[in-house]
């Protein structure tokens, strides 16, 4: 994912998640949040909503590489705890860890 996820494009994120969960989920839901520079409530709410029903489909959906800027908006919301989201920060400057070419596999 990448740019803002705010009121006018987190819609188009929750049809995505919807079609990831619908029909036979994956164990796991990684989401690359690497190129998310801002994310707001209406966002926050999406993944919250994805969370629920992933976990209600015993699917663990994780964010990936989460810029400092986004990881502390999730933490002072309390979205971190809530969550219980795995969410490795990208260090300033750093280069991300390793990961499959898909962020959204199934894993």
């Amino acid at each position: 994912m990448t740019g803002e996820i705010d009121i006018a494009t987190s819609g188009e994120l929750a049809v995505v998640l919807a079609a990831l969960l619908d029909g036979a989920p994956p164990a796991a839901l990684e989401l690359d949040f690497g190129g998310v520079r801002f994310l707001d409530s209406s966002g926050i709410l999406v993944l919250l909503r994805a969370q629920g029903r992933a976990a209600d489909l015993g699917c663990r959906l994780t964010l990936a590489d989460v810029r400092p800027t986004v990881h502390r908006v999730l933490e002072i919301t309390g979205v971190l705890e809530l969550l219980g989201l795995g969410v490795p920060v990208v260090a300033a400057g750093g280069a991300p860890p390793a990961r499959a070419a898909d962020p959204t596999r199934a894993c």
